[in-house]
């Protein structure tokens, strides 16, 4: 092979390997044609979400914006349905908590909701949730979105990510869970913070555990112990009991959720009916599919 004829080869095998990067760079292989608009390009539409996601935000609420007079804290953890079309369904349970008295209600409402090219959008909520509107980002194709409740006097965010694939059932939340959760208690003249690292075990039967906590309130620890049940609906939301033990005093506790990314994840908020100036989160995430069997 003569000199210039080497030279032309490599020349073409350089532009042949650059092309194929910008091809694999761009999600598309060669001899394959493009796939279906997603959420990672700026090509989405109503029809980028579409079924169960689950979500959670919290925040505040100000009934004299901008006034911090009177400010609720205020959280929900709860599941949005999304038809690919521009509908909706929600529930949730949510949490308000002011100076001296606090809440827990379940809500239920329709909406509708719009999806832009670049993959962000707004929606709208009625019925329990009062014309609740929001702005969202779509990413991870389509499987995760971060939002933000946009109705005047409002500061509150959250995460929505897809329930999976299929049903769940108990077994769909089975394993270790860590935890690293914060409390925060308001009342008229002071203010409590708790916050904790925890390791929840569920059995996928039913049953929960959680040895020694780490846990501060107020810049004071502790290492209670846990142990209760929890069930699981159909459509990935779930309730937890379970009797918190710290020393020679216990306690009940209560949490309502939704279990994400196909029980990855799951997220809940704290329902216990004696705690109602008290605002907080459960979000777990596994780090174990292993239970030992008793």
């Amino acid at each position: 092979m003569s000199k210039s004829l080497k030279v032309k080869c490599a020349v073409a095998a350089v532009f042949a390997a650059l092309a194929s990067i910008s091809m694999e760079s761009s999600g598309q292989a060669a001899g394959v044609p493009p796939g279906p608009p997603t959420a990672n390009g700026n090509d989405c539409t109503e029809g980028s979400l579409k079924g169960p996601f689950g979500y959670a935000f919290e925040g505040l609420r100000f009934p004299s914006p901008p006034s911090p007079v009177d400010v609720e804290l205020v959280g929900a953890a709860g599941l949005l349905v999304f038809d690919g079309a521009g509908g909706l369904t929600a529930q949730d349970t949510f949490r308000t908590a002011s100076g001296s008295t606090g809440a827990i209600s379940r809500r239920t409402g329709t909406g509708t909701y719009t999806v832009d090219s670049n993959c962000t959008g707004s929606g709208v909520i009625g019925g329990d949730y009062g014309g609740l509107s929001f702005y969202f980002a779509i990413f991870r194709r389509g499987k995760e979105f971060a939002f933000m409740v946009t109705n005047p006097g409002t500061d509150q965010i959250g995460l929505a990510m897809t329930t999976g694939d299929k049903e769940c059932t108990l077994a769909s939340f089975k394993g270790t869970y860590a935890n690293v959760r914060f409390h925060d208690y308001r009342a008229p003249f002071f203010s409590t913070v708790n916050a904790g690292l925890e390791l929840g075990i569920f059995d996928g039967k039913g049953n929960v555990s959680f040895p020694p906590v780490v846990q501060s309130t107020n810049g004071v620890f502790s290492h209670p112990t846990a142990s209760g049940t929890y069930t699981v609906s159909p459509n990935c939301t779930y309730t937890q009991d379970f009797v918190v033990v710290t020393g020679a005093t216990s306690r009940p506790a209560q949490r309502e959720g939704v279990i994400v990314d196909g029980g990855n994840q799951v997220w809940g908020i704290g329902t216990t009916p004696t705690n109602l100036l008290l605002v907080g989160f459960a979000r777990l995430r596994r780090i174990s599919r292993h239970v030992e069997d008793n």
